[in-house]
């Protein structure tokens, strides 16, 4: 058997470095990338669920567009009217913004430092900056919340808020990843002056009448 030169057992030992350097990244260096991509893509998509609060903002509404309160001639409180339709257009209006501004987020040009891709947070935020292009596929989901809390006697504060709920699946190289970002968008709250019978503090949800006359 023919022995192997100097060169060639360099050559042997060089590519054996390089194949262990490459699984090495590959396994425990794109993991760290990959939470650091996630992160600053779910930064974006938290700016954007904020920004579309302005968009709500310059409708210039009040709790009493959305909502009329009926009382007794005693003041307590009978029954709450809801406007329905213009609370599903405000849905619906949220909604769509988040999802067109998510759908300019398809590509994602970040810069992260050269440690990161070793894996290891000591180094994670050393060295020249290497781009990274990420690709993400999101999705905005909104539920209406509405919620009644107790302020003391004869004072309920009554939230109308919109609920979204953001899907994100995001790929860089060798890499998927899926994460999602929660958060709260205030449409209307007022406080109700008026005795509201406990039993509906805990109503939830939207109706063209908020019934509080006990059964």
């Amino acid at each position: 058997m023919r022995k192997l030169s100097k060169g060639q057992k360099y050559l042997i030992i060089l590519l054996v470095i390089l194949l262990s350097v490459t699984v090495y990244v590959g396994v425990f260096g794109m993991q760290t990338v990959a939470y650091l991509c996630a992160e600053e893509v779910r930064a974006r998509v938290i700016d954007i669920v904020n920004d579309s609060n302005e968009l709500l903002q310059t409708k210039k509404m009040f709790y009493e567009d959305y909502f009329s309160v009926q009382s007794d001639g005693n003041g307590k409180i009978e029954f709450i009217k809801a406007n329905t339709g213009l609370i599903n257009q405000i849905n619906m209006l949220i909604q769509t913004e988040i999802q067109n501004r998510l759908n300019e987020l398809r590509t994602v040009y970040l810069h992260l430092p050269s440690g990161a891709f070793t894996g290891s947070t000591l180094f994670a935020d050393l060295g020249s900056p290497v781009p990274v292009t990420a690709k993400t596929v999101s999705n905005c989901y909104t539920v209406l919340h509405s919620s009644f809390e107790s302020l003391g006697i004869n004072h309920t504060l009554h939230r109308l808020q919109i609920d979204c709920y953001v899907e994100i699946t995001m790929l860089i190289p060798s890499r998927s990843v899926v994460c999602d970002v929660t958060n709260e968008i205030l449409v209307a709250e007022n406080v109700i002056v008026g005795e509201v019978p406990e039993t509906y503090l805990g109503e939830n949800t939207i109706t063209d009448y908020l019934d509080l006359i006990p059964d």
